[in-house]
């Protein structure tokens, strides 16, 4: 155990009181993955990108109306199609949160992407458990050194007992580590994933869910992989993670991969960043220590006990 985490009481999830899908909107997540279909279909309503329609949809309730209808007479297959996936979910045990829930998480409600990257429409949740939380992002490379491994674990067990929920993107090595540390001390982690089915995880993330199942939660913008390139859905996928945080902390990364884009997002959001100083001045992991210890909003971790102040004052904030 770590110096100074003492062992919590195993936290709870808050389910979802009403699970009815909504099938307007998973027809529309549906829908705005297919190029063609989406050119089309804004162009109907009048609409720009994927943020304008949502911001419409919220204070034009004639609006759902219209788009139900046009499901129903130009793009049928879509609805047939989304019917289907809501029989599926519901034998599968998987809930979807649309974006004007409240039980959608309000880091990614405030997004405001450009063009073809947008807030997501809703999320598929495993199990039905509201994303009404305060999150914090661990983030880092596949391929960690055993200092990387030792303080990621570390890390989250720190955030698990200052009463947060640990996101990752289930990668192994350090997102592996942290969930680890986080469920040990009796913490909820949820890892998100580019797609849910069928769900690919790395042997040492899959193990560790297997373990503590009842304390982790598996969450996607997609239900079954669309005919988009992986690499993209990967990368779509980092926009989540970075979006739900609060805080997104870097344990150990390289200059280049997909920890870098996590952390490209947050910047980007003007998310604070908090980065560990990495003791080997030598190596990759330390050259991209140094690429983002330039920017304003990078806060700079000595050690673990750098981070629980930045915790109790992000704590202390909300």
């Amino acid at each position: 155990m770590v110096k100074g985490v003492s062992l919590m009481c195993s936290a709870r999830w808050e389910y979802l009181k009403n699970d009815i899908p909504d099938i307007v909107i998973i027809a529309l997540s549906n829908l705005v993955v297919s190029t063609s279909h989406w050119f089309e279909f804004k162009k109907r309503l009048g609409v720009d990108n994927v943020d304008e329609l949502l911001d419409r949809l919220s204070t034009d309730q004639s609006l759902c109306g219209k788009i139900e209808n046009l499901f129903k007479t130009k793009y049928r297959d879509i609805l047939d199609y989304t019917v289907k996936t809501v029989g599926d979910l519901r034998r599968e045990g998987i809930a979807f949160i649309p974006f004007n829930s409240p039980d959608y998480p309000e880091g990614l409600r405030e997004y405001r992407l450009k063009g073809r990257l947008y807030r997501p429409l809703g999320l598929y949740v495993k199990p039905p458990i509201s994303l009404k939380r305060k999150f914090i992002a661990v983030v880092g490379t596949r391929r960690c050194s055993d200092w990387g491994r030792e303080i990621a674990r570390e890390t989250g067990r720190v955030i698990a007992s200052k009463g947060f929920t640990l996101i990752t993107g289930l990668a192994k090595c350090i997102d592996a580590s942290a969930m680890l540390g986080a469920l040990e001390v009796g913490g909820l982690t949820v890892g998100v994933r580019p797609w849910l089915k069928p769900l690919t995880l790395p042997s040492e993330s899959k193990r560790i869910i297997e373990r503590y199942k009842e304390r982790v939660a598996v969450i996607s913008e997609h239900y079954e992989k669309p005919p988009i390139r992986p690499k993209i859905l990967y990368y779509l996928r980092n926009r989540i993670i970075a979006g739900m945080a609060e805080l997104v902390v870097v344990v150990e990364a390289r200059p280049e991969g997909g920890s870098m884009h996590q952390i490209t997002w947050a910047l980007k959001q003007g998310k604070p960043l908090a980065i560990y100083e990495h003791p080997d001045v030598g190596s990759d992991y330390y050259k991209a220590y140094e690429k983002y210890t330039k920017y304003s909003q990078t806060i700079i971790l000595k050690d673990i006990d750098d981070l629980k102040v930045h915790l109790e004052a992000i704590s202390k904030t909300n």
